[in-house]
């Protein structure tokens, strides 16, 4: 029942944030924040769980190690990025969550190139 912990921290988290954000705008963020981080650290253990079968799918598959181990950091940054746009984005700051999301972006391209460019080289060589 790990989601009902999850669940009741974030409303705890919500009910405290809101009580508090009238008198002290900062510490409502500060309860924000803690929050996340703490429904962050107790997903983590289900999220290694889950990269696991991600791997074990792909050796399954016959697919390249690298293929695989690209796919995880893929959905790390995604994870990450998304995480902080989020905390920005509930500190009032939506320009630097955009921006965040935008590095986000950049790097998931970054570390899929070599895999498109196999991907074109494949397809090219067909031609």
């Amino acid at each position: 029942m790990d989601i009902v912990q999850i669940a009741a921290v974030g409303i705890i988290a919500a009910i405290l944030s809101l009580a508090v954000k009238k008198h002290a705008p900062e510490i409502s963020l500060v309860i924000s924040i803690a929050a996340g981080l703490l429904i962050f650290m107790m997903i983590l253990p289900r999220l290694s769980a889950v990269i696991e079968v991600i791997r074990e799918i792909g050796e399954a598959a016959g697919a390249n190690g690298e293929y695989v181990s690209v796919i995880v950091k893929i959905i790390g940054i995604s994870y990450i990025a998304e995480f902080a746009s989020q905390i920005c984005a509930d500190s009032g700051e939506n320009a630097i969550a955009s921006k965040i999301e935008a590095a986000g972006k950049v790097f998931i391209l970054i570390i899929a190139a070599p895999i498109l460019l196999s991907l074109l080289n494949m397809i090219f060589s067909l031609l």
